[in-house]
């Protein structure tokens, strides 16, 4: 990263890590051309930018028995900040949340939910979203296909 901006290195860098992030740095430098020490130092300034936010493994939710995805909309009653912010707060915090999105237009935000059964997912609903005081419209759409959940970014 020169001067805050990302460089082909950095870029080629974030493309295998994204692909693969358990690769170790030998081979994050022979598939970036560069010796190790650099590449290292480089991944370190990435991390510390937030360019790299986290490392993670990607889990097979049916393998662990959370086979019902859900698309869920809501919209609050009154907007203000504040409460869009408690609203993102709750909502990052409940584990059954995998995705929590603030979107424009008819509804506040989109959440995509996981749960073992449709009645967990009805209890979760009932009992974690639908009791909050400012909700004022949930909508819910069961996936039936999963065909794309996760793709590295083109760079």
């Amino acid at each position: 990263m020169i001067n805050g901006q990302l460089d082909e290195i950095d870029l080629r860098i974030l493309a295998v890590l994204q692909s693969d992030g358990r690769t170790d740095m030998a081979e994050l430098s022979r598939k970036v051309n560069l010796s190790r020490t650099p590449v290292s130092l480089r991944v370190e300034k990435l991390m510390e930018a937030q360019v790299i936010r986290r490392f993670v493994g990607i889990v097979d939710r049916i393998k662990v028995g959370r086979p019902v995805l859900v698309v869920t909309h809501i919209k609050l009653e009154k907007q203000t900040t504040s409460l869009l912010l408690e609203f993102e707060t709750y909502a990052a915090g409940l584990p059954e949340v995998q995705s929590c999105l603030h979107v424009s237009g008819d509804w506040n935000f989109i959440l995509q939910v996981t749960a073992m059964a449709p009645q967990d997912y009805y209890d979760f609903l009932m009992e974690r979203i639908n009791q909050l005081p400012n909700v004022a419209i949930t909508a819910s759409a069961f996936v039936l296909k999963e065909c794309k959940s996760y793709s590295p970014l083109p760079l």
